[in-house]
């Protein structure tokens, strides 16, 4: 059966963190498929709304197109207001039949997935990938796997906050990441 990574987050902006996790989870997983899926809304989260969903969508594909592998999936964005996982991989699930889906989250998800609508189910349609950030090893359930991996204190609200502050964000983000975001003058208000 062929495999489906999904790596779903705001990304707002992507930034090397993200890219690490996703390089380290393909490698992993070598799945067949990779698909980026940013959120609109996401129902644990609080939403930075500042900057176009257009110019987001550029920025990971900028950032896609550096990586080197991964399409986007933007259909959270297009339906906009609070997504939950479990209805956007039913959506998923009829585009990619014949995959076995593999989903990445960190570990401070993991400690509230609890939280989720319809964990149970979500189990049962796919495995959790979960990549350490805070811990040297992660200790997940029998279906789910963990991914061990460099530990990178970035954040998208740490280059956010550089930007309105005009201070530098290279080594943060990719080169044409940056330079998109600089020519836009994107979060700078």
């Amino acid at each position: 059966m062929k495999k489906l990574l999904i790596y779903g987050g705001q990304f707002n902006p992507i930034h090397i963190g993200h890219m690490l996790v996703a390089s380290e989870t393909y490698q992993y997983v070598q799945p067949d498929e990779f698909i980026f899926l940013p959120s609109y809304q996401s129902p644990l989260k609080e939403q930075y709304h500042h900057v176009d969903e257009k110019d987001r969508m550029k920025i990971i594909q900028l950032a896609i197109q550096d990586l080197g592998f991964g399409i986007l999936d933007d259909r959270e964005i297009v339906r906009k207001g609070t997504s939950y996982t479990i209805d956007t991989i039913r959506e998923i699930q009829q585009d990619y039949q014949d995959y076995q889906i593999y989903f990445v989250i960190g570990t401070d998800q993991f400690d509230h997935l609890h939280k989720w609508r319809n964990i149970e189910q979500l189990k049962e349609i796919l495995t959790f990938v979960v990549v350490n950030r805070n811990v040297d090893e992660q200790v997940v359930e029998d279906n789910m796997i963990s991914v061990n991996i460099p530990r990178v204190d970035i954040s998208s609200t740490v280059i956010r906050n550089r930007c309105k502050n005009r201070r530098s964000i290279k080594m943060l983000v990719t080169p044409n990441v940056e330079t998109y975001i600089k020519r836009g003058r994107l979060y700078e208000d």
